[in-house]
């Protein structure tokens, strides 16, 4: 009996151990994501201030110039466009999406937003008029006696922005990853086939009752560590895994940066 009882006492303590252990590298890995996808993010927050501080005072060809500008180097962006002040786009770059011009955006998220606050925002996902689910980031645009023209847009394949910044650490630490969006739409995962989908209201987890809990949970801390079930990638095998989480805020909006990853 005494045997049985300290034999009892390892496994828990070995199953104590791998817990911890696990829950240490995913918030090493969780704080390097927030780390790395926070300073680019803010990178593309100062390209767009500085442009758009220009912008209120050029002739079209110069806009141009300066959209293209914005979209050079960045393999994430699919285009940048200039929206006026009733939300019409009426310059966009690169010249593919040009057809795209005089497209009225105005009942989009990040467009209203902008001109109610005439603030820099960030849209959640959405179908973008160049046929691509994508991240709208603007930035509003001043004439030089201070009157609102518009907005520089950049559209973002935030799934493409944020695997880069991913994928090493993944790698480097043996996890998986996904990105959230506080109405539970995963923008990132890992497994791309979760991409779009909702934490909350898909049919891929209607029967995983502790994942859909972990999820609003993340929406109400902005950050911290749980358990949860779920199906290992590419099979019908269910599994416990461990995930952390942090919030990243940028142009009033958030999102929830999750690390995960297997136990046994």
């Amino acid at each position: 009996m005494k045997h049985m009882v300290s034999l009892i006492s390892i496994l828990l303590l070995f199953v104590t151990f791998n817990y911890v252990i696990a829950e240490d590298t995913l918030n090493i890995a969780v704080s390097r994501l927030e780390s790395d996808i926070s300073n680019n993010l803010k990178t593309i927050g100062i390209d767009l201030k500085s442009a758009a501080k220009d912008a209120g005072k050029l002739k079209e060809s110069e806009i141009r110039k300066l959209l293209l500008g914005l979209y050079a180097n960045k393999p994430y962006v699919i285009d940048a466009s200039f929206v006026n002040s009733k939300g019409i786009m009426t310059m966009i770059e690169p010249d593919k999406y040009r057809k795209h011009e005089g497209s009225d955006i105005s009942n989009q998220e990040a467009v209203i937003r902008m001109q109610k606050s005439k603030r820099p925002f960030m849209s959640n996902l959405l179908d973008s008029v160049e046929g691509i689910k994508s991240i709208d980031i603007e930035y509003p645009v001043f004439s030089p006696d201070r009157k609102f023209v518009g907005s520089l847009s950049l559209l973002v394949e935030q799934d493409k922005f944020i695997r880069k910044i991913a994928a090493p650490v993944e790698k480097e630490l043996n996890v998986n990853c996904f990105v959230m969006q506080k109405n539970g739409i995963l923008i990132y995962d890992t497994d791309q086939s979760q991409v779009g989908l909702n934490t909350f209201s898909d049919q891929l987890y209607k029967d995983y009752p502790e994942l859909v809990s972990l999820g609003k949970r993340m929406v109400r801390e902005k950050e911290g560590t749980g358990y949860y079930t779920f199906l290992i990638h590419g099979t019908d095998k269910i599994v416990k895994k461990q995930a952390a989480w942090k919030t990243i805020r940028f142009f009033d909006n958030d999102w929830i940066v999750v690390a995960y990853r297997e136990i046994k």
